[in-house]
């Protein structure tokens, strides 16, 4: 089954909000073995969504709406749908109560406009809402199907999961079986990861391999073919197991798992503390660790010395060094993470320093440079980069490469020696 995905909301043809909803669809349909021929954005306008409904049914087997669901005058999903049918709007009062319940007790009576949410294009069944307030529509029409879902990422997605899949799976039968698989590496550029592997995907069969670039990572991204679930999971095992003893610990994870995660079960594994001094993240890195529930088993916390006085008073970085090395130096991140240990107490002291940009980079020391600094009892050592992109970007490329650094420390020296701590 192959379909199409409208994003809908002028928000996103205007670029102030980027297209989430569009990538986890297809993501997890494809789970299912379900194909998507494009993803299309389109404005606030019933004239344009009622054309790239029709142009979706013209081209596939039908199409999965997101967005232009909920109350107000912009959201037209309902009125396109019904146009690109050639349906009528019809006003369902037993889901108008659903959608009142949804709002819980109130002192004043809902606005009438609320109610917009209970109409359906003729012949339409609702998904019921259960976050949120709005319902979603599945319509078939001339063997083809309208799926329409709210644009809340969380109200979509649990549509998605509890309704939209059970659907679709009791109409289509897929005759191939799908598997996917990620590997996520820190390889350094997509050239240089294709270079190492790119024997291995020339030899692969029924498996296909996207090579994709994120900042701070790169990934591989496995789809293997079957004519059963069996078929297709053994060729994509055999895919991975391949491309794990060529790269080795340059895989730093699978599917969803990020970065931050893996390094913190890994300290976790080794009864290891760690503590963060940085500057040109301002705090990125210790965001990126406190985002995984239970870090506080491993995080003792972080101080943000964006100043040279705070590099002194908060972590002893001395006056010599700033003023003989710079403040992006290997000699100044070396001294961070030794004050960050011993100030805060952790097993590790991680230090990030450098030149975030836009501004503030000379010939010697350009925008891009970074020096991040590991300190474990008596083992310290710096690594120099120079990353490219926008502040944001190199300030994200610099966080992975400290937790990368860390990652890399705790493989080489700790789990080597069987998880002693030194």
């Amino acid at each position: 089954m192959q379909y199409n995905i409208i994003a809908i909301g002028s928000e996103l043809t205007l670029g102030l909000s980027v297209n989430t909803n569009a990538p986890f669809i297809a993501k997890r349909l494809g789970q299912e073995g379900y194909s998507c021929n494009c993803q299309v954005s389109i404005p606030d306008n019933i004239e344009l969504i009622s054309k790239a409904i029709s142009k979706s049914l013209e081209e596939a087997d039908g199409v999965v709406i997101t967005g232009g669901l909920g109350p107000t005058v912009d959201d037209l999903t309902r009125e396109a749908i019904c146009d690109a049918l050639a349906c009528e709007l019809e006003y369902q009062p037993w889901l108008a109560e659903i959608i009142k319940e949804r709002y819980g007790p109130r002192t004043t009576p809902l606005p009438e406009i609320t109610y917009r949410q209970a109409y359906l294009p003729s012949g339409a069944k609702p998904i019921i809402p259960t976050i949120g307030s709005a319902p979603g529509i599945i319509l078939e029409k001339e063997g083809k199907f309208v799926i329409s879902l709210p644009g809340v990422p969380r109200e979509m997605e649990e549509m998605i999961e509890t309704e939209v899949v059970p659907w679709l799976n009791t109409r289509y039968l897929i005759n191939e079986a799908y598997k996917v698989r990620v590997l996520r590496t820190t390889a350094r550029t997509e050239a240089s990861l294709e270079d190492s592997v790119k024997d291995i995907m020339d030899s692969l069969k029924n498996v296909a391999v996207g090579i994709i670039a994120f900042p701070g990572e790169i990934q591989l991204q496995l789809l293997a073919r079957g004519q059963s679930e069996a078929e297709a999971e053994a060729a994509i095992k055999n895919a991975e197991a391949r491309f794990i003893e060529r790269l080795g610990p340059i895989i730093f994870g699978f599917d969803d798992e990020t970065l931050e995660e893996v390094v913190g079960t890994l300290l976790k594994q080794h009864d290891l503390t760690l503590s963060l001094a940085e500057s040109c993240t301002g705090g990125l890195t210790s965001k990126k660790i406190t985002d995984i529930p239970g870090s506080s088993d491993y995080f003792i916390g972080g101080i943000i010395s964006y100043s040279n006085d705070a590099k002194i008073n908060l972590l002893n970085v001395s006056q010599q060094t700033l003023a003989r090395q710079g403040a992006v130096s290997a000699a100044t991140a070396l001294a961070m993470a030794v004050g960050v240990r011993e100030k805060l107490g952790s097993d590790i002291g991680l230090a990030i320093t450098g030149i975030a940009g836009p501004g503030g980079g000379t010939s010697d020391k350009p925008v891009g440079l970074i020096y991040v600094a590991l300190s474990h009892q008596t083992t310290s050592y710096s690594n120099k980069y120079v990353f490219f992109g926008s502040r944001d970007i190199i300030r994200l490329k610099s966080a992975n490469a400290a937790l990368d650094m860390l990652r890399y420390y705790i493989l080489d020296n700790i789990r080597a020696i069987g998880g002693a701590v030194f």
